[in-house]
């Protein structure tokens, strides 16, 4: 008798067993067809992640069958000497770059150039001076420390012209670029003889305008471009890009911030 109670214990025991090893596997059934219908989370944030670095890349990089010199363009649109520094694209606090004094001949001050690029500097000047023309530097690379002071001083004097402070804080930024949004802060834009709307009267501005792409160089404010750069027209600054890039600038009539985007676009016009 006993060992039939054992038995029918043990039947009653496997049955319960069986029971609980079904009920477990519609469980994971379950699960599983509720994953495949809505899809993993995990999945889902790989899918975000992909969508998010697809859509940040240039859009030539999306297109299959992109050229070698759609592609070179849009490599070239990333390089130290395109960068692009306005009041949208502002400058790294730690950003310092390798410094040398301009050639002294053309450089009163003692004033300093992005060493990468400061021999075009020194030839343009040069070459200048043997076509009778003075190119004098009277600013090239400022610290953020230097941009503020100035853009501070400027404001102050338009408030005592009789402007608003939130009016001159505004007027003042179309003059002298804010802290951190001047080429200057870069090291690779040079202002030449005067800050003066009249140098554009001037043989020196003359001969920069028909000479400057030969040593890399760019008007960098021009007349017809302020809309675009927020900066008034300014003469006297230039901006080093490459011979290259400069040549193509004045052939496209395109101020930087359309050309980077252009480089970015493969080459190509940017819809506006």
């Amino acid at each position: 008798m006993a060992y039939e109670r054992i038995q029918r214990g043990y039947k009653r025991g496997g049955n319960t067993a069986v029971i609980i090893m079904i009920a477990l596997i519609a469980v994971l059934l379950v699960a599983v067809i509720v994953l495949l219908a809505v899809g993993s989370p995990f999945q889902k944030d790989r899918d975000t992640a992909e969508t998010s670095s697809v859509s940040s890349a240039p859009a030539v990089s999306q297109e299959q069958g992109a050229t070698e010199d759609q592609l070179k363009a849009v490599a070239e649109a990333g390089q130290w000497y395109l960068k692009l520094v306005n009041q949208d694209n502002k400058l790294d606090q730690d950003h310092n770059p390798e410094l040398q004094v301009i050639e002294a001949r053309y450089n009163p001050n003692r004033l300093k150039f992005d060493v990468r690029a400061i021999d075009a500097l020194n030839q343009m000047c040069a070459d200048a001076e043997k076509d009778g023309v003075s190119l004098v530097v009277i600013s090239a690379y400022r610290s953020i420390s230097k941009q503020t002071t100035l853009y501070n001083n400027k404001v102050d004097r338009l408030v005592a012209q009789g402007q608003s402070r939130e009016d001159a804080l505004v007027a003042a930024a179309t003059e002298v670029a804010l802290p951190g949004t001047s080429e200057h802060n870069l090291g690779l834009a040079v202002d030449f003889n005067s800050t003066e709307q009249d140098f554009e009267n001037t043989k020196a501005c003359k001969w920069l305008k028909e000479n400057a792409e030969k040593y890399g160089f760019v008007n960098r404010f021009p007349a017809d471009k302020q809309e675009l750069t927020k900066i008034i027209y300014e003469p006297w600054h230039y901006r080093y890009v490459t011979v290259e890039h400069a040549a193509k600038m004045n052939e496209l009539n395109m101020c930087l911030e359309e050309y980077v985007p252009y480089l970015q676009n493969g080459g190509r016009p940017v819809a506006q």
